[in-house]
């Protein structure tokens, strides 16, 4: 028996996606950024909000995490990702492995340092605030991408076909930006 990847049809969304990547690929990651982005600190904000206290979503948060979506989840990721799969071709193991190490030194540290930073610093703490903050939180969110991204980017590169990667790595991202979410805005009053 041969693995084979179930066929996913979502009808005229995903013709439409499609489409979209195709025909105007920058200005469709740019808003797939911000909705996922999005939607990952709407699920942070409910997951963390406190129990005695009726449900009361921060719309400046959202914004924010909007915001840097469009940067990091937007821009820099899908070129991220092309750049690791041209500079590193091939899917056999050697070459995922190599992948998977190199994301987790740039991106799984100096991504998420950025982003941590960012949005604390759009939150309203200083900047240097900001930088201590994610000094601070920096290596349990790292070994936190250890885990989730190394697993996740072991599929990418070696499973998941290329044009199923922009949605997986969006869905992977909303989750992954409902943990920052959480750890950019630890201790601050909301």
């Amino acid at each position: 028996a041969c693995f084979a990847l179930p066929t996913l049809d979502f009808g005229k969304l995903g013709q439409l996606y499609n489409t979209a990547v195709k025909t105007r690929p920058f200005a469709t990651y740019c808003v797939q950024g911000a909705l996922v982005s999005g939607a990952g600190d709407v699920a942070s904000q409910m997951l963390t909000r406190s129990k005695d206290k009726p449900m009361k979503l921060n719309p400046k948060q959202i914004y924010h995490a909007a915001c840097t979506g469009v940067v990091f989840n937007g821009v820099l990721l899908p070129w991220y990702y092309d750049k690791i799969q041209s500079l590193i071709p091939g899917r056999t193991p050697v070459m995922v492995g190599l992948k998977v190490a190199f994301d987790q030194m740039l991106w799984g540290y100096c991504g998420n340092f950025g982003v941590l930073t960012v949005r604390r610093w759009m939150e309203g703490t200083t900047f240097n605030e900001a930088v201590q903050h994610t000094r601070a939180e920096i290596w349990p969110v790292f070994r936190s991408d250890l885990v989730v991204w190394t697993t996740y980017n072991s599929l990418c590169y070696g499973v998941i076909p290329k044009s199923y990667q922009p949605i997986s790595t969006a869905v992977m991202a909303a989750a992954w930006t409902a943990y920052i979410s959480a750890v950019s805005v630890k201790d601050l009053e909301r």
